[in-house]
Parts: structure tokens; C-alpha cells; sequence
């Protein structure tokens, strides 16, 4: 696999250079989008450390769970330490740990770290090379480029085309991190008051503010050490398997947090002129249907119509004017029918459907909206009045009313 060199590439036909190019792959393309100076911004470099996830696990046994215990009808708060190299060297030649003057630390708890893996359900996609979607996306509101303008005393400028800042972080790699919690007091009743107080916590996130980390706790163990001549001590050893991440400033000497801003568009606006009201009529314009391409792919189409209306279609306005349905209406007298349905909601007001974006047949044949009378409302029974001048003839039982129009 070709390296990343970044003086092997040619200007004008992209060609690698033959004696440079290591490996039978094109080598990469030199990308100045991602070549962003730092020195202007106060952006702290992201960074989780082995260090961050001790001093959590350790900043929550004493902040959060606070061990305690009874000792001569008092409560002692018991310290926790972790275990360097010289203190686990007294651990392991003598069972337990004593100050400077010999005295015997009773009651302790003591952090100590085992081990370290990769979680293998969590692993890296990047094999020998960083994937450019292997990251975390930040987004910041306002940058030099993008300034706030004056809405009260505009000045009267070219307008700039937004472009946003963007920090982009690798993802982190995700860890199992197992420890060992050792705990000593003097008696057993003491031991049992600090295992009490530690297995509730067991699968909490353990930490401070956002460094927090799913500790779970295992199987304890406990030992009781009665030697002839020396202090009596009661131990008890609890594993902790932490789920955590690590993350350094710098990962193959590239840094870990890189600054670019998002790419200009240009965006061509469709617009289509009519000469009536897109919502007055059950009729769609053929521009508009012509444009359903775009209204379909996420785009909007602005719609000029009569008395200088301005409406803008997007996806569900489209919907709301191609879906027209048929509801057949109940004869109730001479001049009357119902119809059980309700209007549809027009999604750019949020108002019913009006009377004009429905047709009404009486036997197949058309009638004017100045044959009858009816205001679409939120009734489940629609009543329409016909106007028997108008039509000419009264309405029978045995006709059929269709009402042809935009239904829920």
C-alpha cells in the first residue's frame, strides 16, 4: 500500500511520480480543504488518556461512594490509594502495607491496574491507513467567514454565502481496562460494611463530569490474616472490568483534531407561474408536475399564482395536492346529501381543504360550485345544500352523488 507522500503528485494530470511512488496502488491525492492552519483558533486538542480513566475510577470511589466504616461507635471515612511500584512491592512481601513509622494501614482500599484490551465488539476500521468516515463531526455556529450581521441597520453589502467551521476528532478506541480493588480492615463485621457499600455501584457509569466510564464488579474474595506476632488483618480482593476510550493528541504524528469549513453550494431555485390560486382548484398545473422530480429528491419548487400569492411545494404539499379521492354522499331530502369523511389539512396553512378544491358529479355530470353550498369543516358528517333553481331538478335516492376532492 502506497505511503502518504505529499510531493509525489503532479498538478496538471494528477499522475504519481514513477520514483517516488512506493507500492503498485494510486497514491493519494493531496486534499488542501483538510490543510487548515491552527494557530487561530483556542480549540483544545481532544485527549483521553489511561491516566483520565485511573483518576475517574479512583475520583468516584471517594466523591461519589465514599467508603466508611465503624470504629469505636465512630465513623472513619477510609482512603484510597493506588498502587505504584513500591507499594505493591510491600503488598507482595508482606500481605499488607505499613507507614513510614511501621504503623499498619487498616482500614485502605487500594486501586490496582492489570491489564489493558481492545474491546472486540468495538474495534477500528482503520488498517494502516485513517478513514476519512472513521470520525466525530463538530459543528460550530459562528466563524470568521460567517459573521453576524445587523438585522435592525443592515449594511448594504454583497451577500456571503454561509460556510460553517468544522472540527473533525477520530473516533476513539474503546478499551477494557481490568483492575483490582483490594480492601483491608481490622475485623471481619468492618469488611462486610465496605463490600456492602461497593456492590450497589456495580455496572454505574463511574467518574466525574464527562469522564465516565461502565464499571462492572466481580466475584470477591476474602482472606484473613492471623499470623503469630503480627497485627490481625482482615483482606478482601474485588476485581473491576472498566469499558473505556482512549484517545491521544496524536496518533502516527498527525494530529487527532483537524479544523476545516464546509463547501460553498450554488442552489438553483425552481419557480412556476400560474395565473390562479394552486388551492382554488382540484387541476395541477403541468409545470408543477413537471418539477415533481425535484420535489421528490428533497428539493422545493416556489409557485407564483394570481394576486401575487407566493407558495413554496415541498414533499407533502405535493402529496396533499396529487392525492384526490372520491367519497359518495347519503341522500337525506330533495336539496340535501352527507358525505362521512373529513377534509384533508393543507400543509402550508394548516387549514381544511376549501370548497374549491372539491368536484361534485350528480350521475356522472359536473355540477358548479353556484349549484350548491358547503363549507368543508371538522365535522365527521359533511352536509351539502343544493340549490334545486340552479340545478334545475330535485335530488332522489336513487341518484349518484360523487364528491371527488382532497379527503383525509
Amino acid at each position: 500500500m502506497p505511503k502518504y507522500n505529499r510531493k509525489n503528485i503532479d498538478r496538471k494530470t494528477n499522475k504519481p511520480n514513477p520514483d517516488r511512488t512506493e507500492g503498485l496502488g494510486a497514491d493519494p491525492i493531496l486534499n488542501r480543504a483538510e490543510q487548515t492552519r491552527r494557530d487561530d483558533d483556542v480549540i483544545r486538542s481532544a485527549s483521553r488518556t489511561i491516566y483520565d480513566i485511573d483518576y475517574a475510577i479512583k475520583w468516584y470511589i471517594e466523591n461519589e461512594i465514599e467508603p466508611q466504616i465503624t470504629a469505636n461507635k465512630n465513623l472513619i471515612s477510609v482512603p484510597t490509594i493506588f498502587a505504584n511500584g513500591e507499594k505493591w512491592d510491600n503488598v507482595r512481601r508482606l500481605g499488607y502495607i505499613r507507614d513510614e513509622k511501621g504503623m499498619l494501614q487498616s482500614p485502605l482500599l487500594m486501586l490496582k491496574r492489570n491489564s489493558m484490551s481492545e474491546r472486540d465488539s468495538r474495534k477500528g476500521l482503520d488498517v494502516n491507513r485513517k478513514l476519512t468516515d472513521n470520525r466525530l463531526i463538530y459543528r460550530s455556529k459562528y466563524n470568521s467567514r460567517n459573521r453576524y450581521e445587523d438585522e435592525l441597520f443592515p449594511i448594504p453589502t454583497n451577500p456571503k454565502q454561509k460556510s460553517q467551521k468544522v472540527f473533525v476528532v477520530d473516533v476513539p478506541k474503546y478499551v477494557t481496562i481490568e483492575y483490582d480493588l483490594m480492601l483491608w480492615c481490622d475485623f471481619t463485621t468492618q469488611m462486610n460494611e465496605l463490600v456492602d457499600q461497593l456492590l450497589p455501584y456495580g455496572r454505574f457509569a463511574w467518574g466525574n463530569e464527562q469522564n465516565r466510564y461502565e464499571t462492572i464488579i466481580g466475584n470477591v474474595s476474602f482472606e484473613t490474616v492471623n499470623t503469630v506476632g503480627e497485627d490481625r488483618l482482615v483482606r478482601a480482593t474485588i476485581p473491576l472490568t472498566v469499558h473505556g476510550t482512549l484517545l491521544s493528541e496524536h496518533e502516527t504524528k498527525i494530529s487527532t483534531l483537524q479544523k476545516m469549513y464546509s463547501v460553498k453550494k450554488l442552489v438553483f431555485q425552481t419557480v412556476v407561474d400560474i395565473d390562479s390560486n394552486i388551492f382554488e382548484t382540484t387541476k395541477i398545473p403541468i409545470q408543477l408536475l413537471n418539477s415533481s422530480q425535484t420535489i421528490v429528491g428533497g428539493g422545493t419548487v416556489i409557485v407564483n399564482g394570481a394576486g401575487g400569492s407566493r407558495t413554496t411545494i415541498d414533499g407533502n404539499a405535493l402529496t396533499y395536492l396529487t392525492t384526490l379521492t372520491d367519497k359518495t354522499a347519503t341522500y337525506v331530502s330533495a336539496t340535501t346529501v352527507t358525505v362521512n369523511a373529513k377534509p384533508a389539512i393543507n400543509p402550508t396553512n394548516l387549514q381544511f381543504a376549501n370548497v374549491n378544491e372539491f368536484d361534485i358529479y350528480v350521475n356522472g355530470q359536473y355540477i358548479d360550485s353556484s349549484g350548491y353550498t358547503w363549507t368543508p369543516n371538522d365535522d365527521t358528517i359533511q352536509t351539502i345544500v343544493f340549490d334545486t333553481n340552479v340545478l334545475g331538478y330535485d335530488i332522489i335516492d336513487t341518484d349518484a352523488i360523487i364528491i371527488n376532492g382532497r379527503w383525509q
